[in-house]
């Protein structure tokens, strides 16, 4: 009786395991944090910290989501570009791009995401509907005529996506983004957390998928840079990156069609290309803004 009953406790407990794992890391997905650390981010106010006016402005989804957003204008310019922050990041993010690509004559929109807004984060599967709602705000309402996409981590694979559904995307600079979404959850649980692939993670992909109504494993920005070209876009990736690794750049490189460009500097923190590279990284990102726009 003593064992039969210790048999039951040990699979209560498995049970428990195999159920609470899969919610808490599916729950470390969908609601992650929304924070801005100086030492990641640098800028962690508005434009004006780096003297730009903006306007605060709400661009609108069509699943009925506000993204509270800033529209950094640059006067007699017909061209913007659309920064595109990543998972748990803000709208600040592309700050530290911001200050050269606006003196290279470029109209900025830094977007709020989703999840910024009251819903969930979902690594790329709903994202490119909030960038598509941007574009299409820069091109009705300030009347641009060219339109670029400048991404970080999980707003860089959002950005492959989303240039592959739309058409009018006429470049793209994607940074530190990764080639798989469910690939990329799955080396940060083993690195992070100590967890196999087997048995948990393929439970953790169908808790997401019922608890975001959505089908993770299909976010594959290697499968979606194939159809970019002939539009131009180019990669930047920290050759030590310690989230998402450098394998996921040389994919998507792998992956893309002509014109296409690389750049791995030596960097070892995940999204910090700037910071240990920063005129090397703004030199190269309006070179090829202004060569593409």
């Amino acid at each position: 009786m003593t064992k039969n009953r210790n048999k039951i406790a040990i699979l209560i407990f498995i049970l428990i395991i195999c159920a609470s794992v899969p919610w808490y890391f599916s729950s470390l997905v969908l609601y992650p944090k929304v924070n801005c650390n100086t030492e990641h981010h640098v800028f962690c106010q508005t434009p004006k910290e780096i003297n730009l006016e903006f306007e605060s402005v709400s661009i609108q989804t069509p699943d009925g989501l506000s993204l509270e957003s800033w529209y950094i204008p640059s006067a007699g310019s017909k061209k913007g570009i659309i920064f595109v922050h990543g998972h748990g990041g803000s709208k600040n993010e592309g700050l530290r791009f911001a200050e050269s690509l606006h003196k290279a004559g470029f109209n900025l929109l830094a977007i709020s995401l989703r999840r910024n807004s009251g819903s969930f984060a979902s690594m790329g599967y709903y994202e490119p509907n909030d960038v598509i709602a941007g574009i299409d705000y820069l091109i009705n309402e300030k009347k641009l005529e060219s339109v670029g996409l400048f991404g970080f981590s999980m707003g860089a694979a959002t950005s492959i996506i989303t240039m592959e559904k739309d058409s009018r995307v006429k470049a793209g600079l994607f940074s530190s983004g990764y080639a798989s979404a469910m690939d990329v959850l799955s080396e940060s649980a083993k690195r992070d957390f100590g967890i196999p692939y087997y048995p948990l993670i393929p439970v953790v992909r169908e808790v997401l998928n019922l608890r975001g109504s959505m089908d993770i494993a299909s976010v594959l920005p290697e499968k979606s840079i194939t159809n970019i070209s002939p539009r131009p876009i180019s990669i930047f990736h920290c050759d030590k990156d310690d989230y998402v690794d450098v394998s996921h750049a040389n994919r998507l490189f792998a992956a893309a069609k002509e014109p296409k460009e690389l750049w791995i500097p030596s960097c070892n923190r995940h999204e910090r290309i700037w910071n240990t590279n920063q005129k090397e990284s703004e030199k190269r990102s309006v070179e090829f803004f202004r060569k593409n726009l």
